[in-house]
């Protein structure tokens, strides 16, 4: 296979090969999403047909992220010395084979065995999940330099589409055939992408460069670590905005809803789907536009800075917050500022990745498959720890002090991370001004 790949390039020669594959990526970033969002509009009610309640069942929906979060430091350490391709057909089989393994619960009726298993396949695909999206992340941005930023921006706009639509599509397959129909269907595709993917993935070896194709098994500059990254304010900042990012996410989603209905605002269902709708698209907009302007942009920093401003606006009404005395919430104004959250998901979701890719260059580190891996794994390991703490942790605060409060909590994280991030960027121009200047001396 990797005769296909030219070796100044980066690309397939093939290009009917190269289309083939960006297909079936988009394809299969999007079954992926399908498949973690697929339960929302029907488990709730199978489990509880099997005697579960929703203290029970809750975890069901968020164990997904824990076991992403778990497993991807464990992949960004040894995923170099097992194999970016191995990962990836792995993770292709093994989350289509949860699926169906899944959907074959129906069948389980005893309230234990029936939620423990369906905590035990969440947890793998949670786990294989993090470790295919890390590597075909990782494949991709050494079969294509140049677009380091883009790449990530274009997967994470697939995986939301799946994300999106997955409730309603798992709904209408829920009503046509039943609990088992929806997870057959869409693990049968994510089997049939993954044996896909088996036969068209190059094999990229560990140590391989992305602009040209040799191994740097030789080369004198250091290899990334965990260790590095979090020795490092520069690196380990973007991961922490991400984790900020879909912790307050998190806590959006799993509130804005009681919060529409029963609040002043007073919204049908209808309207609160829009609201979720508008933001969706947003993000799936920003992502590839974000990813295109971060590889041509040398400081994507301002772009995380202009996201968790817009964030934080966002945060302010959609309670509103308390100290705008007056103001009570309604629907125009909620949907109002459903277009800043997906602008700013998107802004800080994709440059994260493109700041620390590119610090990680600047402070000469290697730039091979090995250093993508390490990377993408903890870009994926912070999106998990967000969007699982952010549901567990929601639920408690709203109880304690309502929603408004609750929004309050997350204003002043993007307020810190929009501060934060212009300290660094202050910081980092001063510093370059100060090296110009000692250079021009010399």
């Amino acid at each position: 296979m990797d005769s296909d790949l030219t070796t100044n390039s980066g690309i397939f020669a093939s290009k009917a090969r190269s289309t083939l594959l960006a297909i079936s990526v988009a394809l299969t970033f999007i079954s992926w999403g399908l498949l973690l969002s697929l339960q929302p509009a029907f488990y709730p009610s199978e489990a509880e047909s099997k005697g579960s309640t929703p203290a029970q069942y809750g975890l069901v929906f968020g164990i997904v992220s824990l076991g992403g979060f778990l497993s991807s430091p464990i992949f960004a350490h040894f995923g170099g010395k097992i194999g970016t391709k191995i990962l990836c057909n792995v993770s292709g089989f093994v989350q289509g084979m949860t699926a169906v393994a899944f959907g074959s619960l129906e069948y389980v009726n005893e309230t234990w065995t029936f939620i423990g298993f369906s905590y035990l396949l969440r947890f793998i695909d949670g786990v294989a999940n993090a470790a295919g999206a890390a590597a075909i992340v990782s494949i991709l941005m050494a079969l294509l330099p140049g677009y380091e930023s883009s790449i990530p921006g274009w997967t994470q706009m697939c995986f939301g589409l799946g994300y999106t639509i997955g409730p309603v599509l798992g709904s209408l397959l829920f009503e046509f055939g039943g609990f088992s129909l929806p997870f057959y269907i869409i693990g049968g595709i994510i089997l049939f992408l993954a044996f896909d993917l088996l036969l068209i993935v190059p094999n990229i070896k560990p140590g391989t460069a992305a602009r040209d194709h040799k191994s740097l098994a030789h080369d004198s500059k250091p290899p990334l670590t965990i260790k590095s990254v979090f020795k490092s304010f520069n690196l380990s900042l973007p991961f922490f905005d991400k984790f900020v990012l879909f912790y307050g996410n998190g806590i959006f989603e799993s509130m804005l809803q009681p919060h529409m209905i029963n609040t002043e605002a007073q919204a049908s269902q209808l309207e609160v789907s829009m609201a979720f709708l508008i933001v969706a698209g947003c993000y799936m907009v920003t992502t590839p536009i974000t990813g295109y302007v971060c590889d041509k942009m040398k400081c994507p920093i301002l772009l995380s800075i202009v996201g968790n401003f817009l964030l934080f606006t966002a945060f302010i009404f959609i309670g509103p917050s308390p100290f705008l005395v007056g103001l009570a919430p309604s629907v125009p104004l909620i949907l109002g500022m459903m277009p800043f959250l997906g602008l700013g998901y998107g802004l800080v979701s994709v440059s994260t990745f493109s700041r620390a890719y590119k610090e990680c260059i600047r402070q000469g580190y290697r730039d091979d498959v090995d250093t993508y891996f390490v990377l993408t794994s903890l870009w994926t390991a912070s999106f998990h720890l967000g969007n699982f703490l952010g549901p567990t942790i929601a639920g408690i605060i709203v109880n304690a002090i309502g929603f408004p409060y609750t929004s309050q909590i997350s204003m002043f994280m993007f307020l810190l991370m929009t501060i934060l991030d212009c300290i660094l960027y202050f910081f980092d121009k001063r510093g370059s001004k100060t090296q110009n200047k000692y250079e021009n001396l010399s």
